[in-house]
């Protein structure tokens, strides 16, 4: 009895069906069991989408656009760390471009383009892009040039943009031709009465090359950002000083600070006499200028400090301890870190109670302050104090750092400081760099090269040849250079008494058949 309806899904059932339209279950008793496409799961649906999606060019395109839009941005917009400013980001971005702007920058990661988070993804996105599009292609090229289809249709040949005609000589009319073929250096098949032949496969690999070489220097590029691969410490040292190098056993010395103007005051030199210590040993001496870094380290990680910036600032007050008129010792402040005390004479010491490298008064509390990290306008509360220990006077004294400008105290007691004069502190900026990626950086653009190189100079040439009986039929092809594959083809046929028929359209005998 005929079913009206599937027993497994209830769809309705044509007439005489021995199979659910809808479900595919047997429901004739004579018809065999067949098994049911299973439709593949979520998670292999997803990974083809997203194969698809990456295999796609105008993805691989839109990619690389973005990057190149990121890198202009990048290129327009002072980096952090590479600004000749002593200012930390924060305080140099809205300075240098506004605080609406300045605060922007900083929030979108463009003032460290090639380190943010945004502008890796897009780079690794494009190495995913890069391996996904060789893949898809390269893998069926390859089998392709491994295992070529040797005997083509004659249909097949006259398509071809170069083709010729050769006498069928002998019991096998293709032998000549392939010795011929190989002697110039071509790879030879045969099968049946077909040949086929070629020589610069390597030519078909370039581009692929070309995309190892990319997908090494983005993977460079994106392991900046892990920690210890690219450093950068920017290094302010004062003539005399030593700085350790942090995170290594290294440090440097600035013996002397150098800076020579033009006549008009432009800077014409900036040098610095540097030693650098390894472990507390003198290990290299170099005059650092710009352009002429001190490097020190092996070649696929060397330390390279250069000249980037200078700074003078107000270094020490000379003052003198008076009482009256009466000058009772000298004393030298410093401006940047002063001690605490100062003994002057047996009798008196001069104790520093607190100090403003920047003074100012809070609007809101009406308190003392600093308004900025720089010494723009020194203050000191000072007390002085005698050999039992009693305070025995006080003043503020404000310094004066400017040419022409008086220094400003207010004193209580018979001793007071007064300015004699003040001297500059140098210091030399140097910023020291180590990239563990440059040699990978190197080696991707050197495989990126020699990719170039063979994609544009090295031709991949194929010939396919069908014995008729009467006469060998020859077309080839190649992906570049099609006037030098003529004049091969011509030479080749000539050699063995044919004729080119057709090569490039430009010549053909009467009679001949092309395509």
């Amino acid at each position: 009895m005929a079913l009206d309806r599937c027993p497994d899904c209830s769809a309705t059932l044509p007439e005489d069906a021995r199979y659910c339209p809808a479900c595919g279950v047997p429901v004739a008793p004579d018809a065999p069991i067949r098994l049911r496409r299973e439709e593949p799961s979520p998670w292999a649906q997803f990974l083809d989408a997203a194969w698809d999606f990456f295999a796609s060019v105008r993805v691989a395109v839109v990619l690389i656009v973005l990057i190149a839009l990121a890198a202009i941005g990048g290129t327009l917009v002072e980096q952090e760390g590479l600004y000749q400013d002593w200012r930390p980001p924060e305080l140099y971005y809205p300075a240098r471009y506004g605080p609406l702007l300045g605060r922007l920058l900083m929030a979108t990661g463009l003032t460290h383009t090639y380190t943010s988070w945004w502008f890796l993804t897009l780079v690794y996105l494009l190495v995913i892009s890069l391996i996904v599009c060789s893949l898809q292609r390269l893998v069926p090229l390859h089998r392709a040039l491994q295992k070529p289809t040797v005997e083509k249709h004659l249909g097949f040949l006259l398509r071809q943009p170069v083709q010729a005609r050769l006498p069928a000589q002998g019991a096998d009319p293709l032998a000549p031709l392939a010795e011929t073929l190989r002697r110039r250096g071509y790879r030879v098949w045969r099968e049946g009465k077909g040949l086929h032949a070629d020589r610069g496969r390597l030519g078909r690999y370039g581009p692929y090359i070309i995309h190892i070489g990319l997908i090494i220097c983005a993977l460079a590029a994106g392991a900046k950002a892990l920690p210890g691969v690219d450093v950068t410490h920017d290094l302010w040292v004062e003539n005399g000083q030593t700085v350790a190098l942090p995170g290594t056993r290294l440090a440097i010395r600035n013996n002397r600070f150098i800076m020579e103007t033009y006549p008009n005051g432009m800077p014409k030199l900036f040098q610095t006499q540097a030693t650098l210590l390894e472990d507390g040993r003198e290990v290299l001496h170099h005059n650092i200028e710009v352009n002429k870094p001190l490097v020190y380290g092996p070649w696929w990680g060397p330390w390279e400090i250069y000249q980037a910036s200078w700074r003078e600032e107000p270094g020490i007050a000379h003052l003198e301890l008076v009482a009256g008129d009466r000058v009772l010792g000298k004393v030298d402040l410093d401006l940047k870190s002063p001690a605490r005390e100062y003994q002057v004479t047996p009798e008196v010491r001069v104790v520093v109670e607190r100090y403003f490298h920047d003074f100012d008064l809070d609007p809101a509390t009406g308190q003392p302050v600093n308004r900025s990290r720089e010494i723009a306008n020194p203050v000191f509360l000072l007390r002085f104090v005698g050999p039992d220990g009693q305070e025995v006077g006080r003043q503020a004294l404000n310094v004066a750092i400017q040419p022409g400008v008086e220094a400003r105290s207010v004193a209580e007691g018979p001793y007071a400081l007064r300015q004699i004069g003040i001297s500059s502190r140098w210091y030399t900026g140097l910023r020291a760099r180590r990239d563990l990626t440059v040699p990978y950086m190197y080696g991707g653009l050197g495989v990126v090269m020699v990719g170039m190189y063979i994609t544009f100079f090295v031709f991949h040439r194929q010939i396919w040849a069908l014995d008729l009986g009467t006469e060998v039929v020859l077309g080839a092809r190649t992906n570049k250079d099609r006037w030098g594959l003529q004049q091969e083809v011509r030479r080749i046929a000539r050699a063995l008494g044919g004729e080119l028929t057709v090569g490039n359209g430009v010549e053909r005998s009467p009679g001949s058949t092309g395509a």
